[in-house]
């Protein structure tokens, strides 16, 4: 009798601690994880997290990010050659495919995984990503949902993450890119020669 009785004890502990992992909160996920790491070196212009040249071409360069988003195929750093704007973009190359509903099952699971993602400050505070949902069409060769994070820290005040469906050749594509929207005039550039 004793033996069953440990044997049920054991068998109860070992669910109850996998439905305790099972509910884990999705932010503890990898993907919200290496997102926070993205964000965190935004106001360092991605240069933590450039890795290895891959392409260097008269108007940009472009480095291996050494966070990689879970399920991505790749991931960039994008570096611009320009006096006016010498910010950085990261690329997530998140989903390639020729069937166009496959393509928007991943952008709307990567918009509800996006709404989870948050930059967790100094301070232990955390400031989460608020997104405005744009409806993909077949008709439409490009749709974008963007995302911003809800504060007014100037630091973040430029940052957008692009959730993007397009259609390219033959094939519908998703990325997220996290880039500054610069405004259009040359005032606070700054001259790095």
């Amino acid at each position: 009798m004793k033996k069953i009785i440990v044997l049920s004890v054991v068998i109860l502990s070992t669910i109850y601690g996998n439905a305790q992992n099972s509910s884990a909160s999705p932010a503890a996920s990898p993907f919200p994880k290496a997102m926070e790491a993205v964000l965190h070196d935004y106001t360092g212009n991605f240069y933590n997290i450039s890795g290895e040249l891959v392409a260097k071409e008269v108007e940009t360069e472009s480095y291996i990010s050494t966070i990689q988003l879970p399920g991505a195929a790749e991931c960039l750093v994008t570096r611009y050659h320009s006096k006016e704007d010498i910010s950085a973009s990261w690329q997530a190359k998140m989903f390639r495919g020729e069937e166009f509903g496959q393509a928007t099952r991943q952008y709307k699971e990567f918009y509800n995984r996006l709404k989870s993602c948050y930059l967790r400050l100094q301070d232990g505070s955390n400031i989460y990503l608020k997104g405005e949902w744009e409806e993909p069409k077949e008709e439409n060769a490009f749709t974008v949902s963007i995302f911003r994070l809800a504060t007014t820290d100037l630091r973040y005040s430029e940052l957008k993450i692009e959730l993007e469906i397009l259609y390219q050749l033959d094939q519908w594509v998703v990325n997220i890119n996290v880039a500054s929207k610069k405004k259009d005039t040359l005032e606070g550039a700054v001259d790095t020669k």
